[in-house]
């Protein structure tokens, strides 16, 4: 994959974020819960924006808002099959940008396989694996499974991504995840929540709140299709 500086800007805006939280916790003696940092509370510019330029310069772009798993990468893969269908195979990956806007219950999707084999994240959004057909240790949706093809294989994000989609991910949402698990794990929220910031799948983009990440995409001008 070829580094053009936002993996190092993620990188330095969790390394910001996670300064935000031990200035949080040594302010008062005992660690903050999650959900007490806010947007409000990251450093003005650490969240990473270069995403909406991106979409700005696709000439076809479109924001899925998903507040749950079900339809959102099988509605992203045909839209992107749709404006080749339409326009040719011409059409690049610079070309066409699908918004994965992950919130709520969705955001699963976007979490790296060792927050699913250190975490029961699978009973918590009662996923399970199609090969074992038990609650999943790894993230089902990320990349085809051994032997997929066709749509199977398509309606991943790796294969979207690919094929110029954006995935937003919800740090609201990740917040009361993160409050969860802390609780099963005897864990601090804080730690948790730090711990799934920086394991999310490669290219995905932390935004304040789903709202949020719908509104900026929109404002983008990217048309609004509920998934």
């Amino acid at each position: 994959m070829v580094d053009d500086g936002r993996g190092q800007s993620r990188r330095e805006f969790l390394g910001r974020l996670g300064e935000v939280g031990a200035a949080s916790a040594l302010a008062g003696g005992a660690a903050a819960p999650a959900l007490a940092q806010s947007p409000a509370q990251v450093p003005a510019g650490a969240w990473d924006l270069t995403w909406v330029e991106r979409v700005r310069r696709a000439a076809h772009r479109a924001v899925f808002d998903a507040p749950t798993r079900d339809l959102v990468l099988m509605l992203a893969a045909r839209y992107l099959d749709n404006v080749r269908t339409v326009y040719g195979a011409g059409v690049g990956a610079g070309d066409v940008c699908a918004v994965l806007n992950l919130r709520t219950r969705a955001i699963s999707l976007a979490l790296g396989d060792a927050a699913w084999q250190k975490y029961p994240v699978a009973e918590d959004y009662k996923v399970n694996d199609p090969l074992t057909s038990a609650p999943a240790r790894r993230n089902v949706d990320w990349r085809p499974a051994a032997g997929a093809s066709g749509p199977e294989a398509d309606a991943t994000l790796e294969r979207v991504q690919q094929r110029g989609a954006v995935v937003l991910v919800c740090d609201f949402a990740l917040g009361h995840l993160a409050t969860r698990l802390a609780k099963q794990a005897g864990s601090s929220a804080d730690a948790v929540h730090a711990e799934l910031r920086a394991g999310l799948i490669p290219g995905a983009v932390l935004v304040p709140s789903g709202i949020w990440g719908a509104a900026q995409a929109q404002n983008a001008g990217c048309a609004f299709i509920p998934a």
